[in-house]
């Protein structure tokens, strides 16, 4: 016996009708800029809005979208509330969970200062400084990472370019491969 499914079909072909029972959660997720990180010679994220629809009772369709004026429109009430809620504050950089020397701990004391990337804690003030034990010298070693990213920052962009050639050269070489095995199998016929 087969088991019976735990969704509304209308679910699936009308998505709006489901708008009015919907729980809708905004929130942003960090996203890798690919150009920007090549520029500064290390992982540069952007936080992107994305929003997930959970229909009660239906487990198998809960689509987490990127935020688009659709969905701001579709869902305003919702989007307004968490705007103005000030938990959808942006940021751009390095994240600090992607910085090696720091610790899991000092990610989350830093975060709890709302110090959230290797930029915000390289232009953290004196005054900051004094308040947080460590934070004088974090604010240094953060200085120096980007210093040096910014040093090696040619190099990076010019390997990412290499590398990018070295995987069109091996496509083509495949294409090659591939029309010199068909030569060859056209004249062995």
């Amino acid at each position: 016996m087969r088991g019976t499914a735990e969704f509304d079909m209308e679910d699936f072909e009308d998505p709006r009708k489901s708008d009015p029972k919907a729980f809708v959660r905004f929130h942003l997720l960090p996203k890798k800029n690919e150009i920007k990180s090549a520029e500064a010679g290390r992982p540069i994220f952007e936080d992107v809005e994305y929003v997930e629809i959970i229909v009660p009772g239906n487990e198998t369709n809960r689509p987490v979208l990127k935020v688009t004026d659709i969905e701001r429109q579709r869902f305003s009430q919702q989007y307004r509330r968490w705007k103005e809620s000030g938990v959808s504050d942006y940021n751009e950089g390095t994240p600090l969970t992607e910085v090696p020397w720091l610790t899991r701990s000092q990610v989350e004391e830093l975060a709890f200062a709302r110090i959230k990337t290797l930029e915000q804690l390289a232009a953290v003030s004196d005054t900051v400084c004094q308040r947080m034990m460590g934070l004088t010298e974090l604010r240094r070693k953060a200085l120096d990472a980007m210093a040096r990213a910014e040093a090696a920052a040619p190099f990076t962009q010019i390997q990412a370019q290499l590398d990018a050639l070295a995987a069109q050269n091996a496509a083509l070489q495949g294409v090659v491969d591939e029309q010199a095995a068909k030569i060859k199998e056209l004249e062995d016929a």
